[in-house]
């Protein structure tokens, strides 16, 4: 890539990173851990991530996609909200048309059900974890995905890490709205109350054994609170409430902070496909779709509580208006501004 094509590139990164990292719903904290973040790349955060996945990803390789917040944990079990497994269907998706990578979601086992779904809704087949392996042997290929679970349990996570990554062999990892873990090993929501550890996946022991390795690791979040905050906790520490108390510890290669973590993964979405020549497959992801799948599978608008088809209180005419402003941000930066 030359100075002149990396411009480019650059130019669009900036127009996407505004588009989901501005502070739209007064969240109150989404440009400081925004601008943590940004500082430490050298380009926007959204084609920093791209371009790790560009580079390691390649035809045939397995991406795991961790997703599943643990909602009104202190009630229920095996609630989630539609931020989360959103994001990640609408990202497993272009993964899957853009690298032709195998997309493959990890979840707390009683919210796979809420994964499957959303794949669905993405356009992919969903399949047991052997069968979506199988699926890209070269032509023919099939759009195939799985969600698979992963321990609990700290110790078992730890014993079983290894294993599970030598399985997969993934080609890279991804947080979307995932719970991270504090120095202590604890889990928060953004008011400081602990979640209990048992509703999450130890996610984080994977994050670090694959950095170790060399794979690349990326988290998306939006409170402070989420896995891959680690490359922010001083900012979450001096910004949000209790946020000593909060901080997660696991870092990543490349953190996306976000307004709403869905939108922060349709951002990486759209600069996958963009990097990929191929703004069009945008058009092809149904974001409303997904969204309304996953509420009638049970989840909730993680704003109001209520089994509602919106993405942290935002409705379908945002949503639709987000990918569409990524779509023509996307599709003019690839052909260029040219007046007639």
């Amino acid at each position: 890539m030359n100075q002149q094509e990396l411009q480019k590139w650059e130019r669009l990164g900036e127009v996407v990173d505004a588009l989901i990292s501005r502070d739209f719903t007064a969240r109150g904290i989404s440009h400081q851990l925004y601008e943590a973040a940004r500082r430490r790349t050298v380009l926007p955060l959204t084609l920093t991530a791209a371009l790790r996945l560009k580079e390691n990803v390649k035809p045939g390789d397995r991406v795991l996609i961790f997703t599943g917040w643990p909602s009104r944990s202190w009630l229920i079990k095996g609630l989630t909200e539609t931020d989360g497994p959103v994001g990640a269907a609408v990202l497993a998706r272009v993964i899957e048309q853009s690298l032709r990578a195998v997309p493959i979601l990890v979840m707390e086992s009683s919210l796979k059900v809420f994964g499957e779904t959303a794949l669905r809704a993405a356009g992919l087949i969903v399949s047991d974890l052997e069968t979506a392996l199988r699926s890209k042997p070269g032509p023919p290929s099939a759009a195939v995905g799985a969600v698979i679970d992963f321990p609990t349990d700290w110790q078992k996570a730890r014993e079983q890490a290894g294993d599970f990554l030598a399985r997969i062999s993934p080609g890279a990892l991804i947080a979307v709205e995932l719970p991270g873990a504090n120095a202590e090993g604890l889990y928060h929501n953004v008011t400081a109350r602990q979640v209990p550890s048992e509703l999450v996946i130890k996610a984080d022991v994977l994050f670090e054994e694959a950095r170790q390795a060399g794979i690349a690791t990326i988290g998306i979040g939006d409170g402070g609170n989420e896995l891959g905050m680690g490359n922010v906790r001083d900012a979450v520490a001096a910004h949000l409430h209790q946020g000593s108390k909060i901080a997660p510890s696991t870092e990543v290669d490349v953190l996306i902070a976000s307004s709403i973590s869905n939108w922060g993964a349709c951002g990486l979405a759209a600069m996958l496909a963009s990097l990929a020549g191929k703004p069009e497959i945008l058009r092809e992801v149904d974001l409303v779709r997904i969204t309304e799948r996953v509420t009638d599978a049970g989840a909730i608008d993680g704003l109001t509580a209520y089994v509602d088809p919106k993405n942290d209180g935002t409705s379908h005419a945002i949503n639709t208006a987000l990918m569409d402003f990524l779509h023509l941000a996307a599709s003019m930066h690839l052909n260029g501004w040219n007046k007639g």
